[in-house]
Formats: structure tokens, sequence, C-alpha cells
């Protein structure tokens, strides 16, 4: 998701700097202006496809844990309980090592 942002914000910088560069008006700036455009089109739905693809996969981790929920509620409950046991209990023989 990082990258996804980083994209992003070198897509709004370039097009400030083209917004800068429109007065320009030689054929040179203005050959390159139409690559770059082309080119922040693309990243663009490269961006807007990354993004449906995670919200996708988070979608899929959601149904899969309701399923797993309703189907086994007690192994669920189980599961959880170990869960924050372990976690409990690991942070406090962190917090009695580093008392010492």
């Amino acid at each position: 998701m990082k990258r996804i942002k980083s994209l992003a914000n070198l897509v709004n910088n370039v097009e400030e700097l083209l917004a800068e560069l429109q007065d320009e008006h030689t054929p040179e700036v203005q050959e390159l202006r139409d690559r770059v455009e082309d080119s922040i089109g693309a990243a663009k739905r490269t961006i807007r496809q990354q993004r449906k693809g995670v919200a996708a996969r988070v979608g899929q981790y959601a149904k899969s844990a309701d399923h797993y929920i309703n189907d086994y509620p007690r192994l669920a409950f189980l599961s959880g309980a170990l869960i924050f046991g372990l976690i409990g209990y690991l942070t406090g023989a962190t917090a009695r090592h580093v008392a010492r």
C-alpha cells in the first residue's frame, strides 16, 4: 500500500510540474508533455487496479474468517482465546525480562 501512495504522490507532483510548463510551447516541451501525460494515464490506471486488488483481497480474508467463525464457532473462540492468551503471556514475559 505504501508503494501505491508513493506512486500517487509522484503522479501528483508530475501533474503540478506539467501545469508549470503549460506556457512553454516549444515542440520539444510539447512532445515531452504528451509522453508524460500518456505515462501518467497509465500510472493512474495501475493505481486504481492495485487499490481494487487490495480491497478484493481484504474482502476475501474477511469472508473466509466469517465462514470459519460461523461454521466452527467453538473452535474460533478457542483459537481466539489461545492467541490472546499467548499475546498476554509474551507481553508479561517481555515486561519481566525488561524489568531485570
